[in-house]
């Protein structure tokens, strides 16, 4: 199939208002409506109980967003009543039929909205107490998060939102669960047919700043990456034989660069998804370094629960295959409001003025998808 003919057939259904999305590269995978849909509750075995609960509902897949932090409740294993696949073979229905699709909906504009951002104190505040705690404790590196609110004059059609990001940011994995909504270019980890795969990020760049890339030569950045990969590289060889790993590049995703590391390699005989999402989630692209400690630091510091922004986002199947992202560039729109959510990899010797311009850029695609920059 032609990126032509994927793209026309893409819009096609994208116009039909999926209420639940996962698009990356040329497959997609689109649902409507609600066959079942359960929490998969809290703990490290929630992975497990999400694949049980599809093996238990009979359904061929299902699409899951889980929450950050394996103590909060709040994440979704969602079976759509009509699920259809668009890939290299054109389009065809895992559930239901072509009878069973909505009608395509009337092109809308996206109404008026505004940002309602926190300021620059406020993150200071909060790297100054991270690199205290960094200083004064076991603890390399602390992932950092800020939620801003945009408020708009009328609903927001999330569908829109969907489909700009669709188009925005094609190399990335762009997702839709119960109105939360984003495109993260972080692959988390892919199992098919027995091939295990992963990209580690960390560090970001503005690609129409020249000078930008020269800090993807810091020491800072540097080490912050190696942290992020060796954290993929040390779970994924529990999991696999013969994994490889890339050298370290410079990735472009929209209009962000960054530090990227792949990985590949043959799962041992009877690894099933949620064995390496247990085994990776929460990589130190997201938590830090140690894991544990980092997570304390973000418990302690943090004053807002981050929900499911950072934590696995995709989709798998009643086989044990799947593709999970880490959900980032994201938020959650509902009615006039979108909450959407940033954050920075914080070590010693950090600036707090950096970090914050960093997670401004971050924003970007979810911004230019609202209709805010």
């Amino acid at each position: 199939m032609t990126a032509e003919h994927f793209d026309s057939l893409l819009r096609e259904a994208l116009a039909r208002a999926p209420g639940a999305a996962w698009v990356h590269s040329r497959m997609a995978l689109l649902g409507w409506g609600e066959s079942s849909r359960f929490d998969p509750g809290t703990g490290a075995d929630r992975f497990e109980r999400a694949m049980r609960g599809l093996r238990s509902s009979g359904a061929p897949a299902a699409m899951a967003s889980f929450t950050f932090d394996e103590d909060d409740g709040g994440s979704i294993v969602l079976v759509p009543e009509v699920l259809m696949r668009i890939d290299e073979n054109g389009a065809r229905f895992l559930i239901g039929s072509n009878d069973d699709l909505p009608a395509p909906r009337a092109p809308v504009d996206l109404p008026t909205g505004n940002l309602v951002e926190d300021g620059p104190e406020e993150w200071v505040s909060l790297v100054r107490e991270a690199l205290t705690a960094i200083g004064s404790r076991e603890v390399e590196k602390v992932v950092l998060s800020r939620r801003v609110i945009a408020r708009f004059e009328g609903e927001v059609p999330v569908h829109v939102v969907l489909a700009r990001l669709a188009r925005s940011e094609p190399g990335s994995h762009t997702f839709l669960i119960d109105r939360f909504v984003g495109s993260s270019p972080e692959l988390l980890v892919s199992l098919a047919a027995g091939t295990v795969r992963s990209i580690s990020l960390a560090g970001s760049a503005d690609l129409e700043d020249p000078a930008a890339a020269a800090s993807f030569d810091t020491q800072k950045m540097i080490r912050e990456h190696a942290l992020a990969a060796d954290s993929v590289d040390e779970a994924l060889a529990h999991f696999c034989s013969n994994l490889e790993r890339s050298e370290t590049r410079i990735a472009t995703y929209g209009d962000i660069q960054h530090l990227a590391t792949s990985f590949e390699g043959r799962a041992h005989p009877g690894t099933e998804i949620p064995d390496l999402l247990d085994g990776l989630h929460p990589t130190a692209a997201v938590a830090g370094t140690p894991t544990k400690s980092a997570l304390e630091v973000i418990r302690e510091l943090e004053g807002h629960d981050r929900g499911r922004y950072a934590g696995p986002v995709g989709w798998f199947d009643r086989a044990g295959d799947g593709e999970f992202a880490i959900a980032l560039r994201c938020g959650t729109v509902h009615g006039r409001t979108a909450t959407l959510y940033t954050g920075a990899g914080i070590l010693q010797g950090s600036d707090a003025g950096l970090e914050f311009e960093e997670t401004r850029l971050k924003l970007r695609p979810m911004l230019g998808a609202l209709g805010l920059n």
